[in-house]
């Protein structure tokens, strides 16, 4: 139980990472872009015209989409291997070593289910992150609101 309470406080700074640029109050809709009905608000950069920073958007947005679906397949198909690998361990597991066999199935099967669950909780989050990763090298500012909260 420990562990797991370790593990989890080590996350909360990744996790929190993840969209660094949050602010409380609505961003002034006369500089900023509300990206459809996302919490991600734009500030096209001063030098850059308006036709350009919609192909620069456009390229982030098709990279940021890109880049998580793939790391989301990568995530759910580790997790599914493991799961995979571990719920047949524990299928199979027989004789003397089926006890070593059964724990090493569980912790499987329990790490392939994190990874999987971990996958889908940061989907949303790895995509805001990489599209402003994307438009800041660009020049463009972008920050986050989030009327819910």
């Amino acid at each position: 139980m420990r562990t797991n309470a370790s593990f989890l406080l080590c996350l909360v700074p990744v996790l929190s990472s993840c969209v660094s640029s949050t602010v409380h109050v609505r961003p002034d809709p006369q500089e900023y872009q509300q990206l459809n009905a996302s919490p991600v608000y734009i500030k096209k950069a001063a030098d850059t015209d308006l036709h350009t920073y919609e192909i620069e958007l456009d390229e982030c947005i098709e990279s940021s989409n890109t880049k998580v679906d793939r790391s989301s397949k990568v995530g759910i198909g580790l997790g599914s291997y493991f799961l995979v690998g571990g719920l047949y361990t524990i299928v199979t597991a027989s004789g003397v070593l089926a006890p070593i066999a059964v724990a090493a199935g569980t912790a499987g099967g329990i790490l392939g289910g994190s990874t999987i669950f971990a996958t889908m909780a940061t989907e949303e989050f790895r995509e805001y992150r990489s599209l402003e990763n994307c438009l800041e090298d660009k020049g463009h500012e972008v920050v986050f609101y989030d009327a819910k909260n």
